[in-house]
């Protein structure tokens, strides 16, 4: 009786967890690769945590920082393209980039700046190019993701505000994961 109770109680369990995986963003990242989970978390806890662990601003300034990475990335690339320094990329700037580029970069220079001249005009400007260095921040770390990581906070067993590697830990515990 005792066997088949702890064995009802163990399904259940697994069926609550599961469910609450489907439904939770957080907790699937945490079930679909716990080491992992715990290695990035730790990390994210290190990298931009304070003395008592991570907090939402931490967090905060970790979306922003790998989003501003990526947007200046983007910009380099059209900068680098501007040949003539008029913060406009024409199709003759192109023309000398892919020159120089490899035959899979030449590739990608012109779908990236056919992805970039917005209007057709066979030239990239300003403001083109600052749409196509917002959308290379998004696609870095998109709004999914943003929201998972503002999430660990919900981790904070304590809830004093700071998370710290040994509430990811139990928290990974709480759902049968051997990290």
């Amino acid at each position: 009786m005792i066997g088949r109770f702890m064995a009802l109680a163990g399904l259940l369990i697994g069926m609550t967890q599961a469910a609450f995986a489907e439904e939770d963003p957080l907790a699937e990242a945490m079930a679909r690769d716990p080491e992992r989970f715990l290695e990035r978390a730790v990390d994210l806890i290190a990298g931009f945590g304070a003395a008592d662990g991570l907090r939402a601003e931490g967090i905060e300034a970790h979306i922003a920082l790998e989003r501003a990475g990526a947007r200046a990335s983007a910009l380099r690339r059209f900068q680098a393209m501007d040949l003539n320094v008029d913060g406009v990329v024409d199709r003759a700037e192109l023309a000398v980039s892919r020159q120089a580029a490899s035959a899979t970069a030449r590739g990608r220079l012109e779908r990236q700046f056919q992805a970039a001249d917005a209007n057709g005009d066979g030239k990239v400007d300003a403001q083109e190019i600052a749409a196509i260095a917002q959308g290379a921040a998004l696609r870095a770390l998109g709004g999914d993701e943003a929201e998972v990581l503002r999430a660990l906070l919900r981790l904070d067993a304590n809830g004093d505000g700071a998370l710290v590697a040994g509430e990811v830990e139990q928290a990974l515990a709480g759902l049968g994961t051997d990290t």
